[in-house]
């Protein structure tokens, strides 16, 4: 992965955050011409993440701040949200199992459950005072664009 992120934004830990970052992910998606099937799965993945961040990272209601770094790279993409919300780690959240009626349904571990399914790689840091979570996804269709740019 290059040191330099091909984009980044910076969003304040407010649901009102959220049509910022689905224009960033929707804007990256035509500079890089990415397909469809992989715009959907990078946008809901880091939908899901922020909205989870900003919903349970900040128990105490005080400010907080979001960073979604991303590389594009021929056949990868790779995106690092960064925050400075409580420690939380999805990829080591045990998942209970899928309910077998919409009675036993909750929602307990639904985005996490989604994450883990459209990123091809999930990987956890707990660094200083905040939270790493770095995705993967790897799409065949994402061509030379990606090197040139």
């Amino acid at each position: 992965m290059a040191t330099e992120p091909s984009s980044q934004i910076l969003l304040d830990a407010q649901l009102a955050q959220l049509p910022r970052l689905e224009h960033w992910v929707h804007s990256l998606a035509g500079k890089f011409a990415w397909p469809p099937s992989l715009v959907h799965r990078i946008d809901l993945c880091l939908t899901e993440l922020v909205t989870n961040v900003i919903s349970y990272g900040y128990p105490d209601r005080r400010a907080g701040q979001i960073s979604v770094r991303l590389w594009a790279h021929a056949g990868q993409i790779v995106v690092r949200v960064d925050d400075d919300g409580t420690a939380f780690d999805p990829t080591s959240h045990v998942l209970r199992g899928l309910p077998a009626s919409l009675e036993e349904a909750t929602d307990d571990g639904r985005g996490i459950r989604l994450v883990r399914h459209f990123a091809d790689d999930v990987h956890y840091l707990r660094a200083g005072a905040g939270n790493q979570l770095t995705l993967t996804f790897r799409d065949a269709a994402v061509g030379r664009k990606c090197e040139s740019s």
